[in-house]
């Protein structure tokens, strides 16, 4: 029996690859170094073969010359969606990072083994947590819809709106600062002011020793602080993936 698989759905499935890993390989929370690299290609090729169908319907026939200029182009706009997800879920680790400056915890990093970096306590503790929700939410569904969607407004073969993309990213950092100064600035707040209140109480008991009492009250009070504002979470991550979605949905070739 003679099998043979018309030249448009090769090109979509490959088109779709391109795209699929290139976003893959940015957005959390698939761009963990946890994920083996096999199980990322498999995921981008899954996501290829469930979206070859409607990449299909809108191609001309393929050239050799035409699928490697596209290609490229789908790695592009693949790792352009990618790197929008990233940036805003990044809002919550700096969240993290500004507690860790204001409490202490940034003076002695610890060496992270899935980032093979050092990062801060708090800041890396964020961003695991934000994972975990991730997937307890359902989060990661919706950015792969999103994922999906994106191929309404940027279809197979179309031009990279380079500024569409760049309007895109600058809202995305400026939202990132945003959400990151709104979920850790009660705690910032809090620590600065028990700065003072420390500063104070060294000028008014000279012989008490501030530096020996100064960390272990910090510390207790960051980590009593970090439990109650543990809550805000969810919400803020809800509305940051809401936020993200939309910017995937929001680009358009021209």
């Amino acid at each position: 029996m003679d099998l043979s698989v018309p030249a448009v759905t090769l090109a979509a499935l490959l088109l779709g690859t391109a795209r699929a890993t290139g976003f893959v390989l940015l957005a959390p929370p698939f761009n963990s170094r946890s994920i083996p690299v096999p199980v990322k290609a498999a995921f981008a090729l899954a996501l290829s073969l469930l979206l070859s169908t409607q990449i299909a319907a809108g191609l001309p026939q393929p050239t050799a010359g035409w699928l490697l200029v596209t290609a490229v182009t789908e790695v592009v706009i693949g790792a352009a969606l990618g790197f929008v997800v990233q940036v805003l879920f990044t809002a919550v680790q700096m969240a993290g990072d500004l507690i860790d400056v204001t409490g202490g915890f940034s003076l002695q990093p610890a060496y992270d083994p899935l980032a093979m970096t050092q990062n801060a306590t708090i800041g890396r503790l964020h961003y695991l947590l934000a994972i975990t929700l991730l997937f307890t939410s359902g989060g990661h569904l919706l950015i792969v819809k999103g994922f999906a969607t994106s191929y309404q407004g940027l279809p197979v073969g179309g031009d990279v709106p380079t500024d569409q993309i760049a309007a895109v990213l600058l809202t995305a950092f400026s939202m990132m600062f945003l959400a990151a100064l709104q979920i850790a600035g009660p705690m910032v707040a809090v620590l600065l002011l028990a700065d003072v209140a420390l500063a104070l109480l060294s000028r008014a008991a000279p012989a008490l020793n501030i530096f020996a009492i100064g960390f272990p009250v910090k510390i207790m009070l960051t980590l009593t602080m970090l439990g109650l504002t543990f809550p805000l979470l969810p919400p803020a991550l809800d509305t940051l993936l809401e936020h993200a979605t939309r910017a995937m949905i929001s680009l358009r070739s021209g």
